[in-house]
């Protein structure tokens, strides 16, 4: 039996499905605390390049490492590591074989089957809900992570969505807010190849980039 549940904590709107019946809302205000006090005490962990970090908390150490690989800064990263996370602690503390976590559209994923990922591009846009990605089962863990101009992300691209695969999804996150930032142009077209140029730097940190734009889509890896 997979449990499902829809968690709201101030701005962070979770989605977990797992085969463990668990109560994550107290792990999760825990790791917002954790960042709240990093930024109260090393404001430069909210600007946007990479900074250093003053705690020493796992979490910390994650969107610092994401931020330093996409040339981001840390709270790029801070979705995808919350996600990340969570899964971690699920998997190590239930024995969990089978958890999701999405949070805002950054999904990190432990499972033992193949899942189905849907894609959301934006209300206007002719892929969302009609394009998904059979993803084969994840038995150390995975991130699927997207960025666009629209939703609660900040993109200062216009790609209707970046999405990007890769083992973590705390790197999935600030990457696909990178590639995302580079899709400008004056056409689809030309969003979508500046995105490209900006994914093939940094094509040793992921499997797979999927960005669309209107009804173009491409993608590199796999």
């Amino acid at each position: 039996m997979i449990y499902k549940e829809d968690i709201n904590i101030e701005d962070s709107h979770i989605h977990f499905s797992c085969d463990v019946k668990v109560d994550i809302k107290p792990y999760i205000k825990n790791l917002r605390k954790i960042i709240e006090d990093e930024i109260k005490v090393n404001p430069e962990f909210i600007g946007y390049t990479p900074s250093d970090v003053i705690g020493d908390a796992r979490i910390l150490k994650l969107m610092q490492k994401a931020s330093t690989i996409a040339d981001t800064g840390p709270m790029a990263a801070v979705a995808g590591s919350i996600s990340q996370m969570c899964m971690e602690y699920v998997n190590s503390s239930f024995d969990s074989n089978y958890v999701i976590v999405e949070n805002g559209g950054d999904i990190s994923l432990k499972t033992n089957k193949k899942t189905i990922v849907s894609v959301d591009a934006g209300s206007s846009n002719v892929y969302t809900d009609s394009l998904a990605f059979k993803v084969k089962e994840k038995r150390s863990g995975y991130g699927i992570c997207t960025s666009a101009a629209h939703g609660s992300s900040e993109s200062f691209g216009n790609t209707d969505a970046t999405i990007v695969f890769s083992k973590q999804c705390s790197i999935s996150d600030t990457l696909a807010t990178q590639i995302a930032n580079h899709g400008i142009g004056s056409s689809g077209r030309e969003i979508l190849e500046n995105a490209l140029v900006c994914a093939d730097e940094y094509n040793e940190f992921y499997d797979g980039v999927v960005i669309i734009k209107d009804e173009y889509i491409t993608k590199v890896g796999h």
